[in-house]
């Protein structure tokens, strides 16, 4: 052969030992970009109850323990956080059982309302939306799996005891002797003889006519919260024949009833506390009421209605079922589409609310500190300085937030167009109106906001930020604009460039980050505005863009969930991380390492980065072991690939870019295989010698 074997062999072995070694090495110290859940608040409130000096509300994904010692002024004193937005809770004893939807039933000990605890859960096969508690028995309401009746006896380990599988939709439930009354949407009320758990049976059914909601039992008569059909009345004194027996139309949609005495107390979504004189079932008569709008739950203790409202939970005292007052409250962010952090505060668009304002100094305990109502939906917010500048769908508010507990609307201004975005700088507010295009407001007088120039655009007007005189806009199929603002009476159309439907835009320093449907996240460099230049792109998991914010080396996009992806590079751009949510994010804002996502229904909630430290290794493999590692390579290679790992702490992309390593995984794997095959080429030439 003409080879030496003494000295090959050596050669070989280093060789593959050289590149297992820096193959498994790289890709140990890669690091993965993620982040952990530090803080929430808010969250759609739609399910209380009450025992004793504590409410027990659902907050978004959170059970809330509030002391009403002082009714005027009830405080948070204890939360813990389910897997899922809270729909149910039912007190007994030193347990809260708490329905969360697509993750069935969770016990959480209450016995210390200051520190509660989850105990146990059971995951049942539907959705459950409420339940009641009787013995040893939960009994919940599974959406179109019917009713579910879980043994409790044991609260770390609740096993599943029966189920009536309903024809339609279950979504709530009361239990009066051996019988579960439970509503079932448009099939009405289902009576279900309970007497054998592991076996229940359909005793009888009554058509309500309407969509029932939720149900309460007062002796022979059951109440229907009927949705639009107002309150309805059954006489279940006969399980096997319950009858109709009166109604009250309200001309609203009742979602929630409860029953003392005489009264029933119906929560109207649109007409608030009605207070009904039941005395007559056959013929209810409106006793009094509490104007209100977006009712949900209610329970009645003592004097007092509980209610959850869009804002909160409201105490109304009913010692006068003709005059109902509002005693006390505890506000809160019940829908979140839009964040804006600012110091210690972070102003959030929260719909029906308006402007909500979050003291954030400590994160991981968030604390409200004030509102201020809308004139119109509020759906976007930007601050500067003293004031938060709100958009609705068709108004433009600047809100004075110097007092943080106390803000005061100062003016607003009707646009045209639908707002979906807003930027400011210096005396003007930036907005995106979709088909109206670009629309510049001077805010030099915020008594009286005006709208100074405009831009139509081709297409529609998604998204707009701005640095120094110009402004950026994504244009939906029109691809991405650069307008020169520096007269902001006549904005001039200065660069244009194709892309697929744009949807977000950020500016930091000379670059343009825009998310569109088909490249996801591309990178321009806007060094010179009227002629950007494409740098680089990433696809994998953007999807549909909601909002992107820029902080440092990294865009955060929100798409649903969370997408957070290493621009270090902009020629390069790699998505290292992400965050999931099952409500749906819908704007990101970022202050320091923490993260604020507005998510939706279950308010606002504050993540934490969380780098993973690399960690370098040097592993010694023998080549007898080289087959084997070979797939184990394979496999790792795979999934650094898959989860696109890259140095946190590369230098920001200012000036020219250090040179990056563009070895791949599987060079050195190459390497370590072509070694292997000379291998057995000098052995069979020494075969056929021998030969």
């Amino acid at each position: 052969m003409g080879i030496n074997r003494q000295i090959i062999y050596p050669f070989i072995f280093v060789v593959l030992l050289i590149s297992i070694t820096v193959t498994i090495a790289g890709a140990a110290s890669v690091p993965e970009v993620k982040v952990k859940p530090v803080g929430h608040f808010g969250g759609y409130i739609e399910t209380v109850d009450v025992v004793g000096n504590y409410a027990y509300i659902g907050q978004g994904q959170d059970l809330v323990i509030l002391d009403i010692a002082n009714s005027s002024s009830p405080v948070s004193v204890g939360r813990v956080t389910t897997k899922n937005l809270v729909s149910g809770v039912k007190i007994s004893g030193n347990y809260a059982y708490v329905a969360v939807g697509n993750d069935g039933l969770v016990i959480v000990d209450v016995s210390n309302p200051s520190s509660p605890i989850l105990k146990g859960s059971y995951d049942t096969p539907g959705y459950a939306s409420n339940l009641a508690i009787s013995g040893n028995y939960a009994y919940v309401a599974d959406d179109y799996n019917g009713l579910d009746i879980i043994d409790i006896s044991n609260s770390s380990s609740p096993i599943l005891k029966g189920n009536y599988n309903t024809s339609g939709y279950a979504s709530n439930v009361a239990i009066s002797g051996n019988y579960a009354y439970l509503t079932a949407g448009d099939n009405g009320l289902l009576v279900v003889d309970i007497s054998n758990p592991s076996s229940p049976i359909l005793k009888g059914n009554c058509d309500t006519r309407g969509i029932a909601c939720s149900v309460a039992v007062s002796g022979n008569y059951t109440y229907v919260a009927d949705g639009d059909n107002g309150l309805v009345i059954v006489d279940t004194s006969n399980p096997s024949s319950p009858t109709f027996k009166g109604k009250y139309y309200t001309s609203g949609s009742v979602y929630g009833v409860a029953v003392s005495g005489k009264y029933a107390y119906a929560a109207d979504f649109t007409k608030g506390l009605l207070v009904f004189d039941i005395s007559n079932p056959s013929s209810p008569a409106l006793k009094g009421s509490y104007n209100d709008v977006d009712l949900d739950g209610i329970v009645v203790s003592g004097n007092y209605a509980y209610i959850t409202v869009y804002r909160g939970l409201e105490i109304i005292d009913i010692k006068r079922p003709s005059s109902p007052i509002l005693k006390g409250s505890y506000d809160t962010v019940g829908y979140a589409d839009n964040i804006e952090v600012s110091g210690n505060y972070a102003y959030v668009a929260a719909g029906i609310m308006g402007l909500a304002i979050i003291d954030i100094s400590n994160p991981s305990s968030p604390i409200f500190k004030g509102s201020c109502g809308p004139e119109d939906f509020s759906t976007d917010v930007a601050v500067s300085g003293n004031y938060a500048y709100v958009t609705g769908f068709s108004d433009l508010e600047i809100v004075d937030i110097s007092n943080p507990s106390s803000p005061i609307r100062k003016g607003s201004c009707t646009i045209e167009g639908s707002a979906e975005d807003v930027a400011v700088s210096g005396n003007y507010v930036y907005l995106a109106v979709g088909e109206e295009g670009l629309e510049i407001v001077d805010i030099s007088h915020p008594f009286s906001p005006n709208i100074k120039g405009k831009y139509n655009t081709a297409g529609r007007a998604r998204s707009v930020a701005v640095s120094g005189n110009y402004a950026y806009v994504a244009d939906g199929d029109n691809g991405f604009l650069v307008f020169d603002i520096s007269n902001p009476s006549s904005p001039i159309l200065k660069g244009k460039y194709e892309t697929g439907y744009a949807d977000c835009v950020a500016v930091s320093g000379n670059y343009v980050y825009l998310v569109e449907d088909s490249d996801g996240l591309v990178i321009f460099d806007i060094n010179n505005p009227s002629s950007p230049i494409r740098k680089g792109s990433e696809s994998r998991h953007i999807g549909i863009c909601k909002d992107i914010s820029v902080s440092g080396n990294y865009a955060y996009i929100a798409n649903s969930g969370l997408v957070i992806v290493n621009i270090s590079n902009s020629s390069s751009p790699i998505v290292e991380g992400g965050f999931e949510s099952p409500w749906g994010i819908l704007d990101v804002s970022i202050s320091g390492d923490s993260i604020y996502v507005a998510n939706s229904n279950n308010g606002i909630e504050i993540l934490k980065l969380d780098l993973e430290q690399p960690v370098t290794s040097v592993v010694n493999l023998s080549v007898t072991q080289l087959e084997n590692n070979t797939q184990i390579l394979k496999q790792e290679n795979g999934k650094t690939v898959a989860n696109v790992k890259q140095m946190p702490g590369q230098k920001n992309e200012t000036s020219t870019p250090e040179k990056e390593s563009k070895k791949t995984p599987g060079f050195e794997i190459i390497c370590g295989v072509v070694s292997l095959l000379a291998v057995f080429c000098i052995k069979g030439s020494n075969k056929r010698r021998l030969h």
